[in-house]
Order: structure tokens, then sequence, then C-alpha cells
């Protein structure tokens, strides 16, 4: 099941942002999930960042709060 989900979400952007905000919801909401990444980090803005599986950068819109220099990478052409 999670390979066909994983499939068709990389085809279809509004699954991949659905499946996202289900996830996220385990912590409260999507910023709860961007924010509780940084807790417990000494950040400076020159700290280099790489968010893996960002998707359409729902959490790395948080991520450039407090860097800089933040990269998004993902598998689905279509997220980026």
């Amino acid at each position: 099941m999670a390979r066909i989900l994983r499939d068709l979400s990389y085809r279809y952007q509004c699954l991949y942002d659905t499946i996202a905000r289900l996830t996220a919801l385990s912590v409260g909401d999507q910023a709860r999930l961007g924010q509780r990444r940084w807790e417990n980090l000494t950040v400076s803005a020159e700290t280099k960042v790489l968010d893996l599986c960002c998707g359409s950068g729902q959490t790395t819109q948080f991520h450039v709060q407090y860097s800089q220099d933040v990269t998004g990478l993902d598998a689905s052409p279509f997220s980026l």
C-alpha cells in the first residue's frame, strides 16, 4: 500500500501535499512540525540546511526563518 501511495504522490502533487499535512497532524500541524525540528539546535543565519524529501516546501518555509542557506531536495520532479 505504501509503495502505491508513494508512486501516486510522486505523480500528483495534491496527493503528496495531503499526505504531508496528515503526517504533520501527529505533532499538531505543519507549523509545529517545522518549528519542532529546531527546538534543541543552535543555528545561525550562516548554517547550511539540507531539507531532504521537502515536497513542495511545506516545512522548508520554516527553515528559512533560521538559516539563509537552505537547500530542498525531493525525488518527485513535480514537487520541486
